[in-house]
């Protein structure tokens, strides 16, 4: 292990810290709006996404000690489910929810 002597000079007055010794601090918490509804469904209950609204952790805490706070997001509603909504357009779509298609070619068009 090699150890490192660096020399800052600061104005009086300016008060220094070291970053809890190097270790990373913990970023803010950054607000955002609640994510849009998620295409499908859980393939695995059958069963439409449920949105959990932004709120505080039970379980978890910061490092001072305070409940960790969290954005919305959605889940499967079955308790213990791990399954998650798709983060791209290959959902899975129930058979009542897949498009019809419908020929609208022919003659007697207005177009």
């Amino acid at each position: 292990m090699k150890t490192i002597t660096i020399t800052i000079q600061v104005p009086d007055g300016v008060n220094v810290a070291v970053n809890n010794g190097g270790q990373a601090q913990q970023r803010p918490f950054r607000e955002q709006p609640d994510p849009p509804r998620p295409d499908g469904y859980c393939e695995i209950h059958d069963m439409d996404w449920k949105l959990i609204p932004a709120g505080v952790s039970k379980t978890k805490v910061d490092d001072n000690g305070n409940p960790k706070r969290f954005n919305a997001f959605w889940i499967c509603p079955e308790r213990g489910c791990d399954n998650k909504p798709p983060r791209d357009e290959e959902a899975p779509r129930r058979r009542s929810e897949q498009p019809v298609m419908v020929d609208i070619s022919g003659p007697d068009l207005p177009f």
